[in-house]
């Protein structure tokens, strides 16, 4: 069975009681970290106990395809036999061809799959069995942080501005647990009945890598392929993470965009770019201002559309995330020359 993203969240709530095995794939590890262990206390309420859970890891199954099957074959001591497996997709296979062949009784099996995507076989076969459902775990989108900080800062009834959860939604998403880690902190900072505003989210989270996100963006629109090379650079030293990357050059061009628009309405061009939302780095400003002359709202769209694109392929395709963000974000810069 596949679990479509919009029925994610009754399906964690409630598992349906013919499900006996189900599969978490996807790039975020946080994410399948964290469902795992939420679909875990469904079925155990001490994931400790050796007498009813049992955990398997990849390493453990070389040579040993009927595993988790004997595993799950083993009466429990008391409730359901709970079985927790960890391991990449080529690693899970076998095993798992083995295990969904034939009946599951009084178990459960929960598995991390590391290094899968959504063709690989193994998730194939989670998607075509009656009895196994598989989950795929990918990197938030602006609409999860959004809905996830809200939650957050409204436990400890945390106000916060609207640009502040602009600049959160922009700075955070890589994954998942880390998300739900900086925003569990942000809520400490403020404290409970605090406020939240875009420069104390910024000293909190820092800059630095928003400034290299928007240098890379700003480059692609020059159609400065050294400046592109010396920004990605900087990118990789910092770490960030290739979506974000592709996704703060979205919200560049679709704030270059916006700033068309406004100044063919009369709008001074400085009053426009200070209104933009989230709030444009003052380094930054007059780059966006001179790109408006070369970047018509419509070409804005259509690039934004390419980006769209290459987050995507980011997230489906098994090629190194970086070496495709680089090679897509040259093209884009080479065309952007023309």
């Amino acid at each position: 069975m596949k679990i479509a993203p919009r029925q994610i969240a009754n399906f964690l709530a409630k598992p349906p009681d013919q499900i006996r095995a189900i599969l978490l794939h996807g790039s975020d590890v946080g994410l399948r970290s964290s469902r795992a262990r939420h679909l875990a206390t469904l079925y155990s309420d001490n994931l400790d106990d050796v007498f009813s859970v049992t955990r398997i890891s990849g390493s453990g199954l070389h040579g040993e395809a009927g595993k988790i099957a004997d595993a799950a074959a083993e009466i429990a001591m008391f409730g359901t036999r709970l079985i927790l497996v960890k391991a990449t997709g080529t690693e899970l296979l076998d095993a798992c061809k083995f295990l969904l062949s034939r009946p599951i009784h009084d178990a459960m099996v929960i598995i991390d799959a590391s290094d899968t995507t959504t063709k690989h076989a193994v998730v194939k076969l989670f998607e075509t069995t009656e009895n196994a459902a598989a989950i795929g775990c990918y990197h938030d989108n602006i609409g999860d942080i959004r809905q996830l900080t809200t939650g957050i800062l409204q436990e400890d009834n945390v106000s916060v501005d609207r640009d502040a959860l602009d600049l959160i939604c922009a700075r955070l998403g890589n994954d998942h647990a880390t998300t739900r880690a900086e925003l569990e902190k942000l809520a400490l900072l403020a404290g409970p009945g605090g406020h939240l505003n875009r420069e104390t989210i910024s000293a909190a989270l820092g800059d630095s890598a928003l400034i290299t996100i928007d240098d890379i963006a700003s480059a692609v629109a020059n159609g400065q392929v050294p400046a592109l090379s010396v920004a990605l650079r900087k990118a990789w030293l910092e770490e960030a993470n290739c979506v974000m990357i592709i996704r703060g050059c979205q919200t560049y061009f679709n704030q270059l965009r916006m700033l068309g628009h406004a100044i063919s309405t009369g709008q001074p061009a400085q009053n426009a770019v200070r209104g933009l939302r989230p709030p444009v780095h003052f380094k930054l400003q007059d780059a966006l201002i001179r790109h408006t002359q070369k970047w018509q709202p419509s070409r804005c769209i259509k690039m934004i559309n390419r980006l769209q694109d290459i987050e995507m392929n980011i997230k489906s395709k098994p090629i190194d995330d970086r070496t495709l963000t680089a090679q897509s974000l040259l093209g884009l810069c080479l065309r952007a020359r023309q």
